[in-house]
């Protein structure tokens, strides 16, 4: 009988930390209209409204997705922006070509995508100067 009862406030607690960790992120996802298509990672993605959500318990790993796309990242926390933890998302042009670099979350975390392969064929087959977007982006409704 104890060990039914100790399971059972185990298995409660974890489904506690579980939901607590779901709640956390939900209150960090946001939601950017991207004007353009872009590459996330090694994936193309259209011109959409986009959700991103980290992973719980996953520092560094987040989905973005839209109405048909989406994709799965794994990132480095670069730092924290205590001054301006303003949702948004970075990337990296190239001519006509964009390519995700940064993400800036609600609680000022910095998320920086390393530089995927398809960018870096990109880049090593065009000789086009990179410029910075940024696209700001809000809480979900």
């Amino acid at each position: 009988m104890t060990i039914s009862v100790r399971r059972l406030v185990v298995t409660g607690a974890l489904l506690l930390v579980g939901v607590a960790a779901s709640v956390r992120a939900q209150g960090i996802e946001t939601v950017a209209n991207v004007p353009f298509a872009f590459t996330a990672g090694d994936t193309k993605l259209p011109q959409d409204r986009y959700r991103i959500t980290p992973i719980p318990g996953q520092h560094s790993v987040f989905m973005i997705r839209g109405e048909r796309n989406g994709v799965v990242l794994m990132t480095r926390t670069d730092r924290l922006n205590d001054r301006e933890p303003a949702p948004s998302l970075t990337f990296h042009r190239y001519g006509d070509q964009y390519f995700l670099s940064q993400v800036q979350l609600g609680d000022g975390r910095i998320l920086r995508l390393t530089q995927s392969r398809a960018e870096r064929e990109y880049v090593a087959a065009h000789a086009a100067a990179k410029s910075t977007v940024v696209v700001a982006s809000s809480l979900p409704k």
